[in-house]
């Protein structure tokens, strides 16, 4: 209790510019919270088990399964984009391409969104800070130029410059923080994207050998008929 006392007495002492970096920071933690949650625990999936799954299905031709798959993990950003390409299986390359490439234009500003304003958001809460020092400085100054007593205007300025640096420290005190979190949601960012990349070219080698290989099969065919026809 003593420390939240202790906190609310430190911003108090700020002034209003200590309230505008609280309201940024209360923002900051707002997007952290909603885009970890997001990010984390609705757009990811462990790609390599899930891919190893789709493999299978896509090998054993079985499209349908592979489909359903994708459709139990709706949410997470990889299997939308592979299910796009799998709607198109027995298409060219080139469509199911195209197709991946749509899917994965949809995904990634979801994947993205509000993410940006982190370090916006902890660049504005420093520059708060040193903008209320600043004020404070002024003010200080200002103020003890009118005392008349030497050792009165010396205390009167070591105070207002004590109470101005608390702006700057508060403004470095939610900067930090929000730049941390940047730094790993903007990571797991990366990593689904890199998977998106990788996967989706995985899915098409698949598609693509699996189409040669019903080919082939179609191809052996069409010659045991032939061949049952001469005799």
């Amino acid at each position: 209790m003593g420390e939240v006392t202790e906190l609310a007495s430190f911003i108090k002492e700020g002034g209003w510019p200590s309230w505008l970096v609280i309201f940024v920071g209360i923002g900051a933690a707002g997007i952290a919270i909603e885009r970890w949650i997001r990010i984390q625990i609705e757009y990811s999936v462990n790609s390599r088990a899930f891919m190893a799954k789709l493999k299978k299905y896509i090998l054993s031709d079985n499209i349908d399964r592979a489909i359903s798959l994708c459709n139990s993990k709706s949410s997470a950003l990889l299997p939308k984009v592979l299910k796009a390409g799998l709607s198109r299986a027995k298409d060219s390359t080139q469509d199911i391409q195209n197709a991946i490439d749509e899917a994965t234009l949809e995904v990634i500003p979801k994947l993205e969104a509000r993410a940006l304003y982190l370090p916006t958001l902890a660049n504005l809460a420093t520059l708060i800070g040193l903008f209320g020092t600043i004020i404070g400085l002024i003010m200080g100054f200002k103020g003890g130029s009118q005392a008349v007593d030497a050792v009165q205007r010396q205390q009167f300025l070591q105070n207002a410059i004590a109470v101005a640096m608390h702006t700057t420290a508060l403004g470095i005190m939610v900067a930090i923080p929000t730049l941390f979190v940047s730094a790993v949601l903007q990571s797991k960012i990366n990593s689904i994207i890199s998977d998106i990349d990788q996967y989706s070219v995985k899915l098409i080698n698949l598609l693509s050998a699996s189409q040669k290989m019903g080919s082939s099969s179609a191809v052996a065919s069409n010659d045991d008929d032939a061949a049952d026809e001469k005799e």
